[in-house]
């Protein structure tokens, strides 16, 4: 079994679909998508059928909840928080466009379902996997940290300098390629290059990492045109 972890999607569904076929899972492959599949690129609703259909098949897809999906949850729930209520108008037009509706719950039945069933975090061996970020400094840092901080905050590192008993491998701030390949020898790994920006070759890929060799493989932005 090979372990992939897979960045911020962001509505590109060509793009994901290329990144898939570079790396060419087994079934019995295991991939950890960290969060933000909707908004931003054309088609959001192509994104969670990929998803989806993948699952169905008997792939062992495992996605996080980001902070795009938290907020079209909040949205549907009417639990909101300060950014969710501005989700509509500033972030998710294209992701209501794809699905061809005009308020989030007249998305489908089955997408909510699968929005609402998301978890923030997942740990995998030394691994923890988060779209933000995770409180390290807790004494039970994956059950303590707010959910909140999960999809928007930054890691905390713990204060006693015990730095790389647990990894962190999150999305959500865009980095630089050499800035992802640098933090493959660091505490907190990041795999968000901004594939939406299309702004190769220092930005604009969407990004997997090999868990077990911590290989990168990068697909360029094929979609089209997305909104910051």
């Amino acid at each position: 079994m090979t372990r992939y972890a897979i960045g911020d999607i962001h509505g590109g569904s060509q793009t994901l679909q290329a990144l898939i076929d570079q790396i060419s899972p087994k079934p019995n492959d295991r991939i950890y998508l960290l969060g933000d599949y909707i908004d931003r690129g054309p088609d959001s609703k192509g994104v969670l059928d990929i998803i989806i259909s993948m699952q169905e098949a008997g792939y062992d897809l495992r996605p996080l909840r980001g902070n795009h999906e938290d907020m079209l949850i909040r949205n549907l729930s009417q639990d909101h928080d300060l950014f969710s209520c501005q989700w509509v108008k500033n972030w998710g037009q294209k992701t209501l466009f794809s699905f061809g509706v005009k308020q989030p719950g007249d998305i489908p039945l089955r997408y909510r379902k699968f929005l609402a069933g998301l978890p923030y975090c997942y740990e995998d061996g030394e691994f923890i996997l988060v779209h933000a970020g995770i409180h390290l400094g807790l004494n039970d840092p994956i059950n303590d940290t707010p959910v909140e901080h999960m999809a928007w905050g930054s890691t905390v590192l713990p204060e006693d300098g015990n730095k790389m008993q647990r990894r962190v491998i999150c999305g959500h701030r865009i980095k630089s390629v050499g800035e992802i390949s640098q933090s493959l020898n660091q505490q907190i790994i990041y795999l968000d290059n901004g594939a939406f920006t299309n702004q190769q070759p220092v930005h604009g890929n969407l990004v997997s990492l090999n868990l077990e060799t911590m290989e990168l493989t990068m697909q360029p932005w094929i979609d089209r045109k997305a909104e910051w």
